[in-house]
């Protein structure tokens, strides 16, 4: 049983982050791999992108490596209680020592001819990759926004609270879905624990 949580970066000075992180820390060793947003990290190579007109796919790059400075945030969070790993086999070997790995993507992403280099495909999407490369049993997106009730995916890439690209990366997943807003890690919690 495995899970994917992604952080979303606007959390990055966010009181909730914390909570998050020690709830995944109490429940989630052995299941849990977090995908970190980009959040400001990620705004930078926006700027940079606007200012020096540099293409695509260096911008791509760019975040992965943003999503990557986000990742190592989380750890320092931590004390280093987690484990930053690349590779789908040791995301796996980790999880199978107990472990709560956070995933450092570039090495995976820039190597994976079925992921477009744009910035319609962010986090979300890739969170959703890996879901499907795992076989993972549930995917949660925590956001800082407000997630409205009910909402079905389709709502929630219409409205801009999921990425352009989340909705055909999520059509092959044979896992549960949610996208959640940053204030129900107790109620995640609970999930996470019977699971």
């Amino acid at each position: 049983m495995t899970w994917i949580v992604k952080l979303g970066g606007s959390l990055y000075a966010d009181p909730a982050l914390q909570n998050w992180l020690e709830m995944l820390a109490r429940f989630g060793r052995g299941k849990v791999v977090i995908v970190p947003g980009g959040g400001p990290y990620a705004d930078q190579v926006r700027t940079a992108q606007r200012h020096w007109r540099f293409d695509d796919q260096i911008a791509h790059h760019m975040a992965l490596l943003a999503m990557e400075q986000f990742g190592l945030q989380l750890m320092g969070m931590m004390n280093s209680a987690l484990a930053g790993v690349a590779s789908l086999n040791e995301i796996q070997r980790h999880l199978a020592e107990g472990s709560i790995v956070t995933w450092m993507p570039s090495a995976a992403v820039l190597s994976a001819p079925d992921i477009a280099a744009n910035w319609n495909v962010t986090s979300d999407s890739l969170a959703a990759w890996l879901a499907k490369n795992l076989q993972a049993t549930r995917l949660v997106l925590v956001k800082s926004c407000a997630v409205p009730a009910g909402a079905t995916v389709e709502d929630l890439a219409a409205t801009g609270i999921v990425d352009g690209a989340f909705l055909e990366s999520c059509s092959a997943l044979h896992c549960q879905i949610d996208v959640v807003a940053k204030d129900e890690w107790e109620r995640v919690s609970r999930v996470l624990a019977e699971s």
